[in-house]
């Protein structure tokens, strides 16, 4: 492929001159068994098709049709109907917009656990403050309510800061996608009552 493109190359030490900006040194052109290259000189660096499009000059396709021929390979590029382009791109549009609107969510659900995980705790010092400076049996006892009745909110709130934190991105996406549907219905019922 090297010599197909005009690049006079040095396989034992596989580097050459760059022909991408006519440099002489002959070591700036580097390569790898894989395909994939780099100049040195110019920090340009890619990967075959890459090599061909640079020195060629040619679009993706004329650049893969060049290889198929070095490599004895037939090619035929199939052609896609002109309805399926547009529906591809719409189907990318409404994905990219799905992946936007789950991005903001998981911002949301982050904010709205970690607010909430923090005025439990602070919810939690105050009370727990208050049960210690309780003198009357009476007092301690409603203020043991009050801590016993936020426990399972802290709780929870923590519960859901450690998974936002620690989920896999599809396990968090599902999350946020249920989580919104949620919160829709909820918003509904209240509409309708």
């Amino acid at each position: 492929m090297l010599e197909a493109l005009g690049i006079e190359a040095n396989l034992r030490t596989r580097r050459a001159p760059c022909v991408l900006h006519g440099g002489a040194n002959p070591t700036a052109f580097a390569w790898t068994e894989s395909g994939l290259w780099h100049c040195h000189s110019c920090g340009a660096g890619g990967d075959r098709i890459f090599l061909v499009r640079a020195v060629r000059k040619c679009n993706f396709r004329d650049a893969v049709e060049f290889l198929a021929q070095l490599a004895g390979v037939t090619y035929a590029p199939r052609v896609i109907p002109r309805g399926e382009i547009e529906r591809i791109r719409r189907n990318r549009v409404r994905a990219e917009k799905v992946a936007w609107h789950i991005h903001d969510e998981i911002v949301r659900l982050r904010c709205f656990y970690r607010d909430g995980l923090q005025r439990a705790e602070r919810l939690q010092k105050r009370f727990g403050g208050e049960l210690l400076r309780a003198s009357t049996q009476g007092a301690r006892d409603s203020a043991w309510d009050r801590l016993a009745r936020l426990a399972p909110v802290g709780t929870f709130f923590f519960a859901a800061w450690r998974f936002i934190g620690n989920a896999t991105p599809g396990a968090l996406a599902r999350f946020a996608l249920a989580s919104t549907v949620e919160r829709r219905r909820f918003m509904l019922e209240g509409v309708t009552r």
